[in-house]
């Protein structure tokens, strides 16, 4: 960017969260003085998976409320088990909650669409009959049911200070199909016990579904932020959990369930400036085997307090019961600032005096963390940006580069992979340096008139900084058994470009990009990034995407395998009519469409099962009841011709437990128990579980967890 930089001073601001729009903590920043250009230095060589769409982008709704229409910190579109027990109707199908406004002057409203196991579009409406002001939902499924619970939040009386969050729950296991929508109940208003009462007020509420301490049980979580500010008025989003027990019975009650309410120390003293005030940026993710953790980074005031700049997760292995253990590290990352070829610092203020720079996490509040790798590991996806020591950043320049974050439960270690621009060893925990690619010391690249070049990031689809802490947004996803992981996020670089007048990019200002981040090893490595965009001249034009402008964009929970190493990814975002959010202020109010799509991806090439999954000679669906003490279920389905059938149970380390089933079988559903013990008859260990299905070289298996 041939541009003069000069002086740019902003003051730290204290800012109010309000109930609808989460506010940044602004810090100050100095600009270089010194002039820099573009990068030269795309990545021409790139080994990106095979990926097509397999279901075309399809509109849902028109909606005029252009911004985050499915969460903050969660993802809105949930997979559904195979099976609904205990009724036995086929499931698969996908639900997507969500907020719109279909008219520019119509209310905000909580829609739901259900996509069914074939990919069609079958039901999509309003979930609740009022007409009141909704939004920011969270939702998870049932594991046995497959019912759908959404809860969000509501300002049902204007004249008062607070919001609810309410809850509610579509009876699929009654009928086999969506829409039996409970009326929604409260679950947290202004008198629900907080430790700041009467000042707390809880909104933007995530759900989460996990087992219970009782076997016969479910437990439901919802995670809500406290929109109320600290005590010298700074915004500090402590939490409170709402959870309670269920079972299909209470479902068909239609019950409003009985809550138990807690918060977390740790998030109360930040909250209360108890030493000090400190901002979490975080999400919450609930395991298969009871535990629930929040992960995330911090925000002070001071930046040279200790806690600036820290990967934080807290931790509670006992349903959300009990203390919740504290654990962090310092991502504070210091870096030297490059030299120009006279010898002259790169990175200095208006006197031409030197920055002290370093990278840290920011920019990257708008994401989701999940539990991975049978529970023992956390991840989140967010960026990693270069700033000036104390509390500043260059707002003017593209230093701003996305990461895994991963927290390993056993090893008590953090750690993180670099995506997009990555440095020779993206695994190895020193920071990316852009203009040091090959991680040798010496700066890569000087420009003509010798000043320092690096490769430019800029992970946000809105070319604007000042709007970069409402505008981004990173989803991570799985599959379990296969040990994948799926990243997306929004690319904006080029949109940037042209939005600030750098010659070649004047077309590009309309056109952010999708970008996949793809790893079939559980984050041990990463591929090459998809990158997917609506611009028909370039490279990376997807047709099905021609006319659109796509923004928000969110991931399914569940990466669905096809066989052969390919997995199906869900992907739900706003096909805006204008570049920008006018919720925001920076785009016009002329609506978008709400878009559902699918595409598969060859994550792992290795993988030699057949992916013609309507050919395969059996089916395998998921055991009942899951969890379970002491015993449950397998149904399964072999087909005409079908060789030897085996079904055996292993552990989290691969070691096979039991063998349930090794015979050749007659055509039809078939099932078999399993008890909770091995070959020898000796009672395993509560924990993660997995049965897998084998006929002739093709396998398909499922995981399960006993409970005790």
């Amino acid at each position: 960017m041939k541009k003069a930089l000069s002086l740019f001073v902003v003051v730290f601001i204290s800012c109010i969260v309000f109930a609808d729009l989460q506010t940044p903590t602004v810090k100050s920043s100095l600009i270089s003085n010194h002039e820099n250009s573009p990068s030269n230095r795309q990545n021409l060589s790139r080994d990106v998976p095979e990926w097509e769409f397999v279901i075309d982008p399809q509109s849902l709704i028109s909606n005029y409320y252009d911004y985050m229409p499915g969460s903050y910190n969660s993802t809105p579109i949930r997979v559904q088990p195979d099976i609904s027990y205990p009724s036995l109707f086929p499931a698969d199908g996908k639900y997507i909650i969500f907020h719109g406004r279909e008219t520019a002057a119509s209310t905000r409203r909580m829609y739901f669409a259900y996509i069914d196991a074939s990919g069609n579009v079958t039901n999509i409406a309003t979930i609740g009959t009022d007409d009141i002001h909704e939004g920011y939902a969270g939702v998870d499924i049932d594991p046995v049911t497959c019912d759908p619970f959404a809860s969000w939040h509501v300002d049902s009386d204007p004249s008062s200070a607070g919001l609810e969050c309410v809850l509610t729950y579509d009876l699929f296991h009654l009928s086999g199909t969506s829409g039996l929508w409970i009326p929604p109940f409260e679950v947290i208003d202004d008198n629900t016990p907080s430790p700041n009462v009467p000042d707390d007020h809880f909104a933007w509420p995530y759900v989460f579904i996990g087992p219970s301490p009782d076997p016969d049980k479910r437990r439901i979580y919802v995670v809500a932020n406290n929109v109320a500010i600290s005590p010298t008025g700074l915004p500090s989003e402590n939490v409170l959990i709402a959870y309670a027990d269920f079972n299909v019975v209470d479902l068909n009650a239609q019950s409003e369930l009985d809550w138990s309410y807690r918060t977390i120390q740790v998030l109360d003293n930040w909250h209360n400036e108890d030493p000090e005030w400190i901002r979490p940026a975080h999400a919450c993710a609930v395991s298969d085997d009871g535990k629930i953790a929040l992960m995330g980074y911090t925000i002070t005031a001071d930046a040279t307090s200790s806690m600036t700049d820290r990967i934080y997760v807290l931790y509670n292995d006992n349903y959300g019961e009990g203390n919740f253990e504290y654990f962090d590290a310092d991502f504070h990352m210091g870096v030297d600032n490059p030299l120009n070829q006279d010898g002259t610092p790169c990175f200095t203020d208006e006197n031409g005096d030197p920055h002290d720079i370093y990278f840290a996490p920011y920019l990257c509040n708008h994401m989701n963390t999940i539990f991975a790798d049978g529970g023992t590991k956390l991840h989140f996806i967010g960026n990693m940006n270069m700033l000036i020591y104390p509390n500043s950043w260059y707002p003017d320049l593209n230093l701003m580069y996305p990461k895994v974050y991963t927290y390993d439960i056993t090893n008590n270690e953090f750690s993180f992979y670099e995506l997009g621009v990555r440095g020779a060893d993206p695994a190895d925990d020193q920071v990316m340096v852009p203009w040091d690619l090959d991680e040798d010391g010496i700066v890569d690249n000087f420009d003509p008139d010798g000043y320092v070049m690096w490769e430019d990031g800029w992970p946000i689809y809105h070319f604007d900084y000042d709007v970069a802490f409402h505008e981004n947004y990173f989803k991570i996803s799985k599959n379990e058994e296969k040990n994948w992981l799926v990243g997306i996020w929004s690319d904006g670089l080029k949109a940037r470009y042209g939005n600030t007048g750098v010659p070649g990019y004047e077309d590009w200002a309309e056109y952010p990009e999708i970008v996949i981040a793809v790893s079939k090893n559980g984050g041990e490595t990463w591929e090459d990034e998809i990158i997917i965009n609506a611009k028909a001249d370039d490279d990376n034009f997807a047709p099905e995407l021609d006319g659109m402008i796509p923004e928000y964009l969110y991931i399914g929970d569940e990466i669905e395998y096809l066989g052969s190493g390919w997995g199906l990814v869900h992907l739900f975002f706003l096909d805006d009519n204008s570049y920008g959010s006018y919720i925001q202020g920076h785009g016009e109010n002329i609506g978008g469409t709400q878009i559902y799509a699918a595409i598969k991806i060859h994550i792992d090439p290795e993988d030699g099962t057949d992916p013609t999954i309507t050919s395969v000679p059996f089916n395998l669906y998921q055991n009942y009841p899951n969890p379970f003490n002491p015993s449950t279920t397998i149904t399964f389905f072999t087909a005409e011709d079908a060789e030897e059938t085996k079904i055996s149970i292993y552990n989290l380390k691969g070691q096979k437990v039991k063998t349930l089933v090794n015979e050749m079988l007659q055509v039809g559903n078939h099932s078999v128990s399993w008890d909770g013990v091995d070959e020898s008859g000796k009672a395993v260990a509560s924990g993660v579980y997995f049965y897998k299905m084998k006929a002739g070289s093709l396998a398909f298996t499922k995981k399960m967890i006993l409970l005790k």
